[in-house]
This record gives structure tokens, sequence and C-alpha cells, in this order.
């Protein structure tokens, strides 16, 4: 037995608790949160180009999210295998991950990123490289491609609430708050994709993007007071990770991040609709190229905020909780399966 005691900043007690001492292995970094950060990215933004394909008005932004939309989902798992230490397992794990699927959190995970990679690999190959012009064949792919980004990255807020164990353990808020997220990540790279290009789809592009991530961070900031408020004071493990949270610096600057990410587009939206009212909606307007530039720069700082939003929640979660989970990656069948964790025995 092992006892691990982490203090609650400002505070004169700190967690005593015994648990199972494991045998070394890495405890989740700064890898991981990028891994999650481009799962919840490239999900996010294949969900959005799938649905701009089925509205058939942007063509070019469809072509230039499909590559990366591909690009960041194999990120997301090349950082995975990164910090697992263990690419060929990795590579196989979808085969391995299906018969237990059943009982694992991160078999399911597995599969829905694997799926994501398929789904934005074919999807890209039609747009990009084949120019498909068949409608059945890029509306299928686009709709899997939907479904297989929102399934993994909301399942990816499950896996991370049931990893870092008791403060997060099913919170709810969690998986939202990913969702969100990544909706706002989405949105900001197709704002980036759109910002280079004239004529009536790209001022369109243009106008569609910077009202969905004006809307998107609002949703995000809700469901950020969602989560924190649900990791409540049931138990001093609870208080730890509240505590760590709330008073993180990155996760103040998170918030900031975000609000800039609605006041701006927010108000380019409004000056578009006045000059759209104003001719009697006859014209279609562009932003100014200031306001164009200033919810470029906002998108950016967008995409920060998700890498900090995924950092932020990990580690607060293994600070409090001091046990960094066994992936299925490793071999544990001479260890004992430590608290909290949920992959399967190799």
């Amino acid at each position: 037995m092992g006892l691990f005691t982490a203090p609650a900043p400002g505070t004169s007690f700190g967690v005593q608790a015994p648990i199972l001492q494991i045998n070394q292995y890495p405890e989740w970094d700064v890898t991981v949160a990028l891994a999650l950060f481009f799962t919840g990215l490239g999900g996010m933004l294949m969900a959005i180009t799938g649905l701009l394909e089925v509205t058939g008005k942007y063509p070019g932004l469809v072509k230039r999210n499909s590559v990366f939309a591909f690009i960041f989902t194999a990120l997301a798992l090349i950082f995975f295998d990164i910090h697992l230490g263990n690419p060929e397992r990795g590579f196989f794990a979808p085969i391995n991950a299906f018969p237990q699927m059943v009982h694992s959190w991160m078999a399911r995970g597995i599969e829905f990123v694997g799926g994501l990679l398929l789904f934005t690999f074919i999807f890209m190959a039609l747009k990009v490289v084949l120019n498909s012009k068949s409608v059945v064949l890029n509306w299928t792919f686009a709709i899997l491609g939907v479904l297989a980004g929102i399934f993994s990255t909301t399942y990816s807020g499950f896996e991370l609430s049931a990893a870092t164990g008791v403060p997060f353990w099913n919170n709810g808020g969690l998986p939202a708050l990913f969702l969100a997220s990544g909706t706002v990540g989405g949105a900001a790279w197709s704002y980036i994709m759109s910002f280079v290009g004239s004529g009536e789809e790209w001022i369109r592009a243009r106008r569609l993007t910077a009202k969905l991530l004006a809307y998107s961070t609002i949703a995000e900031l809700a469901t950020w007071f969602l989560f924190v408020a649900n990791v409540n004071f049931i138990n001093v493990f609870d208080e730890v990770g509240y505590i760590y949270l709330v008073t993180s610096a990155t996760f103040a600057l998170d918030l900031v991040l975000l609000g800039l990410g609605f006041v701006v587009p927010g108000i380019g939206t409004l000056m578009i609709w006045r000059a759209t009212k104003a001719t009697g909606g006859n014209t279609l307007n562009d932003f100014s190229m200031a306001i164009k530039v200033a919810i470029l720069v906002v998108a950016v700082l967008a995409l920060v905020a998700g890498f900090f939003t995924r950092a932020d929640v990990l580690f607060a979660g293994q600070y409090a909780y001091q046990l960094a989970p066994l992936t299925p990656f490793q071999y544990t069948s001479n260890q004992p399966v430590p608290i909290g964790s949920f992959g399967w025995r190799s």
C-alpha cells in the first residue's frame, strides 16, 4: 500500500488516502492534453465540414477543411502513441479494442477515434484527390464523419471523467464541455480557412463561421459553469480538484479568451446585420478588413483556449486524485488494476 498526500492550495490540510501501489508507469502529461485537444478539434471540424457539405453552398471551404480534419485526427493518434511509447500496440488497438467495447471506456473511445480517422481520410480523398461529384458518396461519408466527430469528441469527455477518478467521476458536464469546446475549435479553424478568399461563397463562409464562433463560445462558457458546479465538495478529493482548477492561471485565461471569442465576432455580426438591414437585405455585405483581422486573431486565441480546457481538466483531476490510470497499451497482467482504471488486461 502507498500513502499519497496532495495538499489543497491555500489550506493547511491535504488528502491522505491509502491506495493501491502500482509499479512505475507514466502519468498523463501534456502529450495527452494535446491528444485530447486534437481529438476535439479534428472531430468537430469534421462535423462542421460534413454539415457544410450537405448544404452544398461552401465547396471551397469543405475542401480546405477536409484536409485539416484528417491532419488533426492523425495528430491526436500520434500524440497518444508518443505518450504511450508503444506505437506497434497502438496501431493494432482498434482490432484489439473491438471485443472489449462492452465493458471498457477506452475501447469505445479507440473505436470512435479510429472511425473518425478512417472517415476523414475517405472524405478528404473524395473531395480533394478524386474531386468526386457523386452526391451519394459525398453525403454518405460526410454524415459518417459528422457522427464520428461528435461521438469521438463527446466520448473523450466521458473517458476523462472516468479516468481522473473521484473529482470528476460521472460528471455529465465534462462531455458537454468538450463538445462545446470542440465546436469552438472547429468554428475558429473554419474561419481561419475562409479568411483568404473573395466572392460570394467566401463572404458567406466568413459570416457563418464568425457567427458560429460567437454562439459556440457562449455554449462553452455555460458548460464550464455546469462542469465546475458539478465538481462539488462531496469529499476532500473533490475540494482539492475544485480549488486547484478555479485558482489556475490558465483557467482564468481560458475564460478571458472565450469571452473575446464571443465579443469580437458578435460585434462584427451585429455590424453586418445593421448594414444589411439598411440596404433592405439586397446586398451581401462583408466584414471590414479591421474586423476580419480582429476575428482572425480571436479565432487563433480560441484554439489556444481549447488546449487550456483539456489541460486544466486533466491536470486538476490528476493532481487531486494522485493517480493516473493504466492504459490499454501497457502490459498489466502482473499488476493490480488501479482505482479508477478503465482499460483492460492485456
